[in-house]
């Protein structure tokens, strides 16, 4: 009677098979790292379009307004003081950090969270007496306090939150550096990824009437005129990045989607895609008009 034995592997090819298995974890680890990062920016483009889409539908319920609110404490219209967010029309209330306070409101009075997450609670309600109309504590729902507003898992607006924005990649809206590296994301920081386009406004420092209330009534009227001549090319939002390049004149070497010279944008005809920063090489005001998008009404320019 024979016993039969079975044969194993020898070390050799086990190594072998260890060292195709490695071959192939090389191969197919970058493809999927460029899978995720092609994921995240297709996610991006269409939050920024449905932004632009919730902005058209504020716009027509608001007689063509723009979704720019000033901090709490200070009347609509009144826009000599010069102070307006470009971060306040929709998203959550910030997490902590330096932008907290009167520049960033609480999610009930961001504009474009009833348009853009009509089914997302916002935890507040309409206001019942005058000092509740000059008080945003008191227009919290019941049972609601200042710290439910903080936690982040209480109140989130997904679509004001670009997956690709994490503590690791720029944030300069906290900190202010052209740079800098925040230990929270944008949406932590001031509660949406994504800015309105205001740097229209702002350019108009160089306008012989500068006066900012014109100037704000003026552009009001040219954004109604850019929906129907430039809708294409004119950008609505961009993301946090984007916000530092024409402010800084330079663009981060950090952004949210690995290259500093390329950003998220929506244009006003509710398309979104990521352009290629072009500058113009200025040390001040330097003009982003191209023949792909304009940040600045062609008018103004003048």
């Amino acid at each position: 009677m024979t016993r039969k034995s079975g044969r194993g592997f020898t070390l050799v090819e086990l190594l072998v098979v260890i060292s195709i298995i490695a071959l192939l974890i090389g191969l197919l680890l970058p493809a999927l790292s460029r899978a995720r990062a092609a994921a995240r920016t297709t996610t991006c483009l269409s939050n920024m379009g449905q932004i632009m889409r919730a902005s058209s539908m504020y716009q027509d319920d608001g007689e063509d307004f723009m979704p720019v609110r000033q901090p709490y404490g200070q009347l609509p219209g009144n826009e000599d003081n010069g102070n307006m967010s470009n971060f306040n029309h929709g998203g959550r209330y910030p997490t902590g950090g330096t932008m907290g306070g009167p520049f960033c409101v609480y999610p009930f009075d961001r504009m474009l969270n009833k348009y853009a997450h009509p089914d997302v609670p916002r935890g507040g309600r309409e206001p019942r007496t005058p000092q509740e109309w000059s008080s945003p504590s008191g227009r919290f729902d019941p049972g609601l306090s200042g710290n439910d507003f903080v936690d982040p898992n209480r109140f989130n607006f997904p679509i004001f939150e670009c997956p690709a924005d994490k503590a690791l990649s720029a944030n300069y809206q906290e900190g202010g550096g052209i740079n800098f590296v925040g230990p929270r994301s944008c949406y932590q920081a001031i509660g949406t990824t994504y800015m309105f386009n205001i740097y229209w406004h702002f350019r108009l420092t160089r306008h012989p009437r500068n006066n900012n209330k014109w100037n704000w009534a003026r552009g009001v009227k040219m954004f109604k005129r850019a929906r129907l001549v430039y809708p294409s090319q004119f950008v609505g939002y961009f993301d946090d990045p984007f916000d530092a390049t024409f402010w800084q004149a330079r663009p981060p070497s950090v952004t949210h989607h690995g290259r500093p010279d390329v950003n998220s944008t929506s244009f006003l005809d509710a398309h979104a895609e990521q352009i290629k920063t072009e500058y113009n090489g200025q040390s001040t005001f330097p003009e982003y008009n191209t023949s792909k998008y304009m940040l600045v009404y062609p008018e103004y320019l003048q």
